[in-house]
């Protein structure tokens, strides 16, 4: 009879360890999760950040990937003077235009910050020369205020890719 309650006793402990695990991961789970309305609001402070000022990083692009984005309102970010474009658009323009355009890598939740990743691309298919891509990746952190999503660059290209070491044969 002591065995029969030491062996029920131990199953019900390990059931509710198991039990609690799943609850803890559950909610841990939920609350990375950004909502599209934070995602928009994000998205809309990158551009104010960046597009808008003299000097910014984006320079003068005006366009967006539309991958990754999502549910991402065209005309809220249309206000902005700028606009989303799907990947076969975006190949079509190369083809007869130099594009340059926004791709947003990530956006995720990491100890109340959100991390979002992105890359500047200019790509071109020439007529009589091969097709070129450039890209310049960042990486913004944003945290969430009374007034707002307030963001900061925490990483960017560096400004000259190239050594100083380059020597021209004769």
């Amino acid at each position: 009879m002591c065995k029969m309650f030491i062996g029920r006793f131990v199953a019900s402990i390990l059931a509710l360890l198991i039990a609690s695990s799943v609850l803890l991961t559950h909610g841990q789970s939920q609350s990375g999760v950004l909502s599209d309305e934070d995602k928009a609001e994000i998205i809309e402070s990158l551009i104010q950040l960046e597009i808008k000022p003299l000097g910014s990083e984006f320079g003068n692009i005006r366009i967006f990937s539309s991958d990754k984005i999502g549910s991402v309102l065209a005309t809220r970010i249309a206000k902005h003077g700028l606009s989303f474009w799907s990947a076969r658009e975006i190949i079509g323009s190369k083809q007869e235009y130099v594009v340059d355009y926004v791709v947003i890598r990530s956006i995720y939740l990491r100890d109340g910050i959100v991390v979002v990743s992105l890359s500047t691309l200019t790509d071109e298919s020439p007529c009589f020369a091969p097709p070129f891509s450039r890209e310049r990746s960042f990486t913004y952190e944003y945290q969430k205020t009374p007034t707002g999503w307030v963001g900061k660059l925490v990483k960017s290209p560096v400004p000259f890719p190239f050594s100083w070491s380059l020597v021209t044969t004769p």
